[in-house]
């Protein structure tokens, strides 16, 4: 039994570890002014292979009409 309880701790030691060097290398790559321009490029890339979609698409024919307004008033003093 004893054994088993020790091989679960060394698989959650490692586990854990692992979680946590993923964190830090996945921190400094996001921090570091290389891994930021290729996140960047990699944005920009997909936002213009979308935009020509969004920009094709053709505005309604037929507005709701404006609301009305109160009219202006002078205040008197």
């Amino acid at each position: 039994m004893q054994k088993i309880i020790n091989a679960i701790a060394c698989i959650t030691f490692v586990l854990t570890l692992g979680s946590i060097t993923t964190v830090y290398f996945g921190y400094k790559y996001i921090t570091s002014p290389k891994g930021q321009e290729k996140i960047k490029k990699q944005i920009l890339d997909e936002l213009t292979g979308n935009m020509p979609n969004l920009i094709n698409k053709q505005l309604p024919e037929f507005t709701k009409p404006a609301l009305p307004m109160k009219p202006k008033t002078k205040l008197s003093i």
